[in-house]
C-alpha cells in the first residue's frame, strides 16, 4: 500500500498518489486512473518491488542466502500430507528453503499443473518458460548508477539500455525510498532528452514522509500488512525485518549523519544471468512440464525459451544445448523472442522515416534505412536459435503494433476520412495499416514464424486492451458494426487494418523456400523456392490466399515458372496448390490481386459495397487467416524453412 508514496512500483489501483508531476504529487490513490501513463511496464521492471522479486527468484540462494521460509509445498508421496499434519498439530515447523527455492518451486508446479489440463487439446504445442522476464537486480554493475551498465552487451550487439518514463529512481535510491529516505530522483520523458541527450527532464524530491514498503511494524506495536521480509513472527519470512539489501550488508543508515550509505555497489555484479541463472531454472522446469505432458498421438512438446527483451538484456544470451542428455539441456526448444517496432511501440506514432537502433543506441533516418535495420533486428533473433541453441528453430513470440496511435484519432467517427474499405488507405486507419504492413514485411523478409500480440475480445476504445492502458488488439468492439452472417465479410467484423496482416502466405512447402512475402501496395504474392527430385512428387506447396484480398478466384491472376496449379476453394479463403516439375532450380509462384494501386475485386461493385465500406475484422474464433504462427505447421517443411 506505501508503493507509490515510496516510488517502488506504478500500479493502477494507485495512481495518482506518487510523485511525479502528472500525479499532481500527492493527490488520492486512484483518481487519476484515465491518465495511468502507457507503457511504464519497462519502468517497473527496475523499480524495487520488481527488481526485488524478480531477484530473488532467480538469484535468492546467492544474494538473499539467509532469507529462509517454510516449504509448505507436500512432497509426492501420500504420506506427506499425514506427516506435515502431525507436524504442524505438534507444534513443529516444516524445514526451511530459501527464497529462491520456494518462489521457483510454486511457479514450475502451478504450471505443471496448468498443463495438465491442458492435454489432449489440438491445439496446444507447447509451452513457454516465463513472458519477458526480468533480471531484477542480477549483474548491476554500479547500484548507484543504474541498469544497463554491463560492458558485455546483449547478445543482438551493442550494450542494454534502461527505459526510463517519469520518476525513475537508480537501485540504490529505490533501496532508500523503501526505507522511508527522501531522494532526489530524475523524471523521464520518452523522446528527444532521454534518447538523445540521456538526461532527464527535471528532478523531483521524493520525500515518503517515513513511509515504508516493508512489514517493518509501526509505533503502536502492530504489523502492517503488505510486503514481506525477514520476520520472525511469521512463519513465510524468516527471522528480520527491514529492508532485505540492507539486512544483506549493500546499505545501511550511517549512525552520524543518520543518512543512507551504500556500502557494497557492486553487490550484483558480474554474474551471467542467463547462464548461471535462467538456463538452470529453464531446465528444472522443462522436466516438469514433460513429467505431465501427455499426447495420445506422440506429439512431442514444444519449449519456448524466452529471455529478457533484449533492449533490456545485461549479459550475452546462453548457449542452450537442444537434448537433455547434455548438461542443461532443453529438448524440442524453440527461440521465442520478442521484437516490436520500439519507436512505434512507445510513442504510439508511425513514422516511417525514423527508428531507434536498440543494438547501436543510434537514430536511424530514411525509410529504407529503417526497414533494413528492422530486417536486421529479426535476422539477429534468428540467428540466436541457429547459434546459440542447436539450430532451433525461431519463432518471434510477439510482435503487433499499437492501434491508439496519434491518442487514438482513429476513433473519432468524425475524423474518418473518405471510403474506409480495406483496399483504401487513405481510411482512418491508414496509419496503423501502414505500420503493421512493415512489421509483416520485415518478418516476411526472414522468412520468420510469428505470433501477433493480440487478440482481446472485450477491446473497448476507452480502455484498450484493459491492461496497462495499451491498446494492440487486432479486433476492437468498437469497431464491429454488425455485419449480417450471410456478409462475406462477416468474420471479419471488428478487426482494425485487417488488410495488413490478414495476407496470403505458402503455408507448407514442398522443397526449400527462398521468398514468401505479400507486397500490399501492388497487391501481389511471391513465392520462391527450390525442391529436390528426392521431394515427394504429390507434395505441392500450398498458398493460403484470404478472400479479404481476392474475392473470387477471378480476382486472382496466378503465374508460375513451371508445373502446375490448382485453386481449392473454401468458405472465407483459397488454397492455390502449386507443383513443380523442374527440381534443384528455382521455382516461381506469382499471384496477382487488388492493391492499394490497383482496383477493389470486381465482386465489391455489387450491391453489397455499402456493407463492405465498414471497418472489417475477424472475430478471431473462426480466423484460420491469421497466422497464430507465421507459417502452419505440416509434415513438410514449415514455411520458414525451419521444421518445429
Amino acid at each position: 500500500r506505501n508503493f507509490r508514496g515510496c516510488e517502488a512500483a506504478v500500479c493502477r489501483e494507485t495512481y495518482g498518489s506518487g510523485h511525479g508531476s502528472a500525479e499532481g504529487r500527492g493527490g488520492d490513490g486512484g483518481t487519476l486512473l484515465s491518465g495511468l501513463p502507457k507503457m511504464m511496464w519497462p519502468t517497473n521492471y527496475f523499480k524495487l518491488a520488481c527488481a526485488t522479486m524478480f531477484t530473488l527468484f532467480w538469484a535468492g540462494e546467492r544474494f538473499a542466502p539467509e532469507f529462509m521460509v517454510e516449504d509448505d509445498d507436500d512432497d509426492d508421496d501420500g504420506d506427506a500430507d499425514d506427516n506435515n499434519d502431525n507436524e504442524q498439530e505438534g507444534g513443529e515447523r516444516k524445514d526451511k528453503v530459501n527464497i529462491q527455492t520456494f518462489l521457483q518451486k510454486h511457479y514450475i508446479n502451478a504450471m505443471a499443473e496448468l498443463l495438465k489440463h491442458l492435454n489432449g487439446l489440438d491445439n496446444i504445442v507447447g509451452i513457454g518458460t516465463m513472458n519477458e522476464p526480468s533480471p531484477g537486480y542480477v549483474n548491476v554493475a554500479d547500484l548507484s548508477r543504474g541498469f544497463g551498465q554491463s560492458t558485455a552487451g546483449s547478445s543482438s550487439g551493442g550494450s542494454s539500455k534502461e527505459l526510463k518514463y517519469g520518476l525513475a529512481p537508480n537501485p540504490f535510491q529505490g533501496m532508500c525510498l523503501g526505507e522511508g529516505h527522501a531522494q532526489t530522483v530524475g523524471e523521464w520523458s520518452n523522446g528527444f532528452m532521454q534518447h538523445v541527450l540521456k538526461r532527464p527532464d527535471t528532478s523531483v524530491r521524493v520525500d515518503p514522509g517515513k513511509k515504508r514498503v516493508w512489514n517493518c511494524g509501526r509505533e503502536d506495536g502492530v504489523e502492517d500488512v503488505g510486503a514481506s521480509s525477514f520476520d520472525g513472527n511469521n512463519p513465510i519470512l524468516g527471522n528480520r525485518r527491514g529492508c532485505i539489501w540492507k539486512q544483506a550488508g549493500v546499505w545501511r543508515v550511517n549512525p552520524q549523519t543518520s543518512r543512507p550509505e551504500l556500502l557494497r555497489p557492486e553487490y550484483f555484479a558480474n554474474v551471467d544471468f542467463g547462464t548461471e541463472c535462467y538456463l538452470p531454472f529453464a531446465t528444472e522446469y522443462t522436466a516438469a512440464m514433460l513429467a505431465v505432458w501427455k499426447s495420445e498421438k506422440g506429439v512431442p512438446l514444444l519449449v519456448f525459451v524466452e529471455l529478457p527483451p533484449l533492449e533490456f538484456s545485461s549479459t550475452p544470451f546462453p548457449k542452450i544445448p537442444s537434448s537433455s542428455k547434455n548438461n542443461g539441456g532443453i529438448p524440442n526448444a524453440v527461440n521465442a523472442t520478442h521484437w516490436y517496432d520500439g519507436v512505434t511501440l512507445f510513442t504510439r506514432l508511425w513514422r516511417s522515416y525514423f527508428t531507434f537502433d536498440t543494438r547501436t543506441h543510434s537514430p536511424v533516418f530514411g525509410y529504407g534505412n529503417v526497414f533494413r535495420t528492422h530486417v536486421s533486428q529479426l535476422a539477429d533473433i534468428k540467428r540466436l536459435g541457429a547459434d546459440r541453441m542447436d539450430d532451433a528453430p525461431t519463432l518471434i513470440g510477439e510482435c503487433g503494433i499499437p492501434y491508439d496511435m496519434n491518442d487514438g484519432k482513429s476513433y473519432d467517427k468524425s475524423s474518418c476520412k473518405g471510403d474506409n474499405h480495406p483496399f483504401n488507405s487513405s481510411g482512418q486507419f491508414s496509419q496503423q495499416l501502414a505500420a503493421m504492413d512493415h512489421t509483416l514485411r520485415c518478418l516476411e523478409k526472414n522468412m520468420l514464424s510469428f505470433t501477433l500480440w493480440c487478440y482481446t475480445p472485450d477491446n473497448i476504445n476507452n480502455d484498450g486492451d484493459r491492461w496497462n492502458n495499451e491498446d494492440l488488439s487486432v479486433y476492437c468492439t468498437d469497431q464491429s458494426v454488425g455485419l449480417d452472417e450471410n456478409d462475406p465479410y462477416f468474420i471479419y467484423d471488428g478487426l482494425r487494418a485487417a488488410r495488413a496482416f490478414v495476407r496470403p502466405y505458402a503455408r507448407c512447402v514442398a522443397g526449400k523456400p527462398l521468398e514468401n512475402g505479400f507486397d500490399m501496395q501492388e497487391g501481389v504474392f511471391l513465392y520462391r523456392g527450390i525442391a529436390s527430385p528426392d521431394e515427394d512428387d504429390d507434395a505441392p506447396t500450398e498458398i493460403f490466399v484470404p478472400k479479404l484480398w481476392c474475392l473470387t478466384e477471378t480476382d486472382m491472376r496466378i503465374s508460375i515458372s513451371s508445373g502446375r496449379v490448382e485453386v481449392v476453394e473454401h468458405e472465407h479463403w483459397f488454397i492455390v496448390k502449386f507443383w513443380q516439375t523442374n527440381f534443384d532450380v528455382e521455382q516461381r509462384v506469382e499471384i496477382r490481386g487488388p492493391g492499394k494501386k490497383g482496383s477493389k475485386p470486381r465482386s465489391l461493385s455489387s450491391s453489397r459495397g455499402s456493407s463492405i465500406r465498414s471497418r472489417l475484422g475477424s472475430r478471431l474464433g473462426s480466423r484460420p487467416s491469421l497466422r497464430s504462427i507465421g507459417s502452419s505447421m505440416s509434415s513438410r517443411s514449415q514455411a520458414s524453412g525451419q521444421a518445429l
